[in-house]
């Protein structure tokens, strides 16, 4: 597929066809006389602003905040609060009904400007109003790690394209938007390097002219450690800083937005505590997953400030991700405030692998919070089409309806059909001689001894009715309920020539949980007349997407 192609080629210009520097947003000159659309500023509110909406009527109600600070505009469209002496920005939480607001310069989410905590700071906002819906449909992208043009352009041309087509062919019944879920560059010295990142975040073009804003997240590898607080090393202290190239670029590192009857708050949950502890070693440097103390009294005021949470989901957005982990800070706090909502979810990147995972803790509607980690469309680092767990590059398209998911689904960027692979555990595959690791489902415990037929299903859950059918006969399929290798993956990452890969890198590889098993009476190979059948079913509604396939995969390629 052919699509934009990204350059970085100066301070000035950061990409030689979209990326025009962003321009800074000017308030338009106000009489000071101490009021604002008949609202006084009181005295040492140093930050205030008037929001309207496109016939210009004042909105009331919408949150304001610097990121530390939250406030609601008065009946007279008004906000005001004294600016914290750390932040960096003033911007607002979209309200439902009205459009994601875009500039020319820049077709990223613009609902936020930069302030000075010290001086007096005006900024006022205008909200256009759309039409209501309660279903809705967007784009989810895993980790990105572009580190240069190469990159950039495989991204631009992929995935970015196929979300541009999807929404040109399945229009939105709300607004159009895409979230790309942290680990936008990879480790990249030059901030010029986010410029090239956001160039292709906004090259997803679904009408003439129109493209998909993509809300952004902070991940680990966007954290340039080595503008961290040097006094506060080994303390969270430290952290304070290391936004900033990231900032410069894509904004606020936490903020929310609503759509129909869903509430989004993205959060920055990667604390970096120390520099790196080498030029070539991460952005990130040394540093922990959790919630910061500002970042947990930040979202606490969020979602004290959604009305009606009983009737609605939420869904927060992060880069780490959390499940499995008791330790991490502030993380039972927050399912505890996130079960005040109809549903709850947490959608997470960072492991670079398809999952789903629930809490024992439940929202009001007796539904699990549910944490689903992404996939990623730039599989091995780039190097490959495949990512660690074995699941082909892609990303993914979410259904709201009402108050919950009514479907979801990933879609591989090579080949959208392309859902499971079925193998024989009676294969081994192809070893090098200076690799000791057999490459054999034997070796795994649970197919030792026996014929099986599995399914790799790689966006399947637990809730997924998957089975075998044969000879006119559906036999039901076992979840197989634990992690484990796709050994032909592995193998293709570790033995295979594939172009441009490090030899020292080969080996990046994880497991997966999206198994499904039969045992045979005789090796899968000589079945004839098979398919293996998975039925998709979701939360949220009564729909199921079915998915199929009816061959045995000996080998990968990367054609």
């Amino acid at each position: 597929m052919s699509g934009v192609v990204g350059a970085c080629a100066s301070k000035k210009t950061l990409d030689v066809i979209t990326d025009k520097p962003t321009e800074e947003v000017t308030p338009p000159p106000v009489v000071d006389d101490g009021t604002i659309n008949g609202t006084k500023i009181l005295d040492g509110n140093n930050v205030h602003g008037l929001i309207k909406d496109s016939d210009g009527a004042p909105v009331k109600g919408v949150p304001v905040t610097d990121g530390y600070t939250y406030v609601k505009t008065d009946k007279n469209g008004v906000y005001q609060f004294k600016a914290d002496s750390k932040a960096t920005f003033v911007y607002y939480s979209l309200p439902s009904g009205y459009a994601i607001e875009q500039t020319e310069a820049n077709s990223l989410p613009s609902f936020y400007r930069k302030i000075n905590p010290g001086d007096k700071n005006r900024n006022d906002f205008t909200l256009v109003k759309i039409a209501s819906s309660s279903s809705f449909s967007f784009a989810v992208l895993g980790d990105i790690h572009v580190r240069d043009t190469a990159t950039s352009t495989k991204f631009r041309n992929g995935a970015m394209k196929q979300i541009g087509e999807y929404f040109k062919s399945n229009p939105s019944a709300g607004p159009v938007f895409g979230v790309s879920l942290g680990d936008i560059i990879n480790n990249a010295k030059d901030p010029d390097t986010y410029a090239m990142a956001r160039g292709a975040l906004r090259s997803a073009e679904y009408a003439s002219g129109k493209y998909v804003p993509f809300y952004t997240v902070i991940g680990n590898h966007d954290h340039n450690a080595r503008k961290g607080d040097k006094s506060q090393s080994g303390t969270e202290g430290f952290d304070k800083g290391t936004e900033t190239d990231y900032a410069n670029i894509f904004g606020p590192t936490c903020y929310s937005f609503n759509i129909g009857r869903a509430h989004f708050v993205a959060i920055d949950n990667y604390i970096s505590k120390a520099e790196p502890n080498s030029s070539s070693t991460a952005l990130s440097g040394q540093g922990a997953t959790g919630l910061s103390e500002d970042v947990y009294k930040w979202i606490v005021k969020d979602l004290e400030l959604v009305d009606n949470k009983a009737v609605k989901m939420v869904v927060v957005l992060q880069h780490c991700h959390v499940r499995g982990f008791a330790d991490i800070p502030h993380r039972e706090d927050l399912l505890d405030k996130l079960s005040a909502f109809n549903t709850a979810y947490i959608f997470s990147g960072h492991a670079h692998i398809c999952e789903t995972y629930k809490y024992k803790v439940t929202a009001q509607s007796g539904k699990p919070i549910i944490e689903r980690i992404h996939g990623v469309p730039m599989g091995n680092f780039w190097y490959s089409r495949y990512n660690p767990d074995g699941a082909p590059a892609g990303f993914y398209i979410y259904n709201v309806n009402g108050s919950d998911f009514s479907s979801w689904e990933y879609r591989p960027v090579h080949d959208p059909s392309d859902q499971m692979r079925v193998y024989d555990t009676n294969d081994v595959y192809d070893k090098t001689s200076d690799w000791s690791h057999q490459y054999a489902w034997k070796n795994n415990a649970l197919f030792a001894e026996g014929n099986f037929l599995i399914a790799h299903i790689y966006n399947g859950d637990e809730d997924w009715e998957v089975s075998l059918e044969h000879e006119g006969k559906m036999k039901k399929m076992t979840f197989a309920n634990q992690r484990i290798s796709d050994y032909c993956v592995n193998c293709h990452l570790a033995n295979d020539n594939i172009e441009g890969i490090r030899t020292s890198w080969k080996y990046h590889w994880d497991n997966s949980e999206n198994w499904w098993y039969i045992k045979l009476d005789k090796p899968a190979s000589e079945l004839t007349g098979w398919r293996v059948v998975a039925k998709a079913k979701f939360p949220g509604s009564s729909e199921t997407i079915m998915y199929t396939c009816d061959k045995i995969t000996k080998k990968l390629d990367e054609k």
